[in-house]
């Protein structure tokens, strides 16, 4: 066996170390400006959830008084005033008055008005009724006699009606209209003038 001895052309060359490269200053820029593009597109990101929740905060009382406005009136009294202005009847008792029929009575040769009407559960829920205002207004819309009415019925499911008179003997010359509501606390019983 003859050893051939190696030609020249198929010597390996041996290379000092690792080859260095360089990356192109333009790519290097590239990466930065994405790199810095993704930061401020987070951030953004970040500052638009904390308006959009700073916004929702802030709306959320009127979003929930709107919504609920019954609630509302039942925990905090005075708001049916704002809700008044507002245009909105707010009805807390879930029962309407109807049919309301006034009559000019003479008897016993004494003048007496008979009031008479109707109470319906509109809401969905079994209800209490509560006792009835009635009010006597002037011309000028001053009240010049009201008096209060416990109907005395069994709570009304939902859907039903029950009716409710009241007479009132001798009422002032000055009552022109008739104003009829449900009582508050502190009118219960109460029958006054002015």
């Amino acid at each position: 066996m003859t050893l051939a001895a190696p030609r020249a052309d198929d010597t390996p060359t041996l290379e000092a170390g690792p080859k260095q490269t360089t990356v192109h200053p333009l790519i290097e820029a590239a990466r930065s400006a994405q790199t810095a593009f993704r930061l401020q597109r987070r951030a953004r990101r970040v500052r638009m959830t904390a308006w959009a929740s700073l916004v929702a905060l802030a709306f959320a009382p009127l979003i929930g008084a709107s919504a609920f406005p019954e609630q509302i009136v039942v925990a905090v009294p005075a708001s049916i005033h704002f809700y008044e202005k507002m245009g909105r009847q707010i009805n807390i008792y879930g029962l309407e008055i109807r049919q309301v029929d006034l009559q000019n009575l003479i008897v016993d040769g004494r003048k007496v008005i008979a009031v008479k009407g109707e109470l319906t559960n509109v809401s969905s829920e079994e209800r209490k009724i509560p006792w009835l205002r009635f009010g006597l207004r002037s011309k000028d819309n001053a009240e010049v006699y009201h008096w209060t009415l416990d109907t005395e019925v069994r709570p009304l499911k939902p859907g039903e009606s029950t009716s409710f008179v009241t007479r009132l003997a001798s009422p002032p010359e000055a009552a022109r209209n008739l104003e009829i509501r449900f009582a508050q606390a502190d009118e219960i019983g109460s029958n006054a003038g002015p």
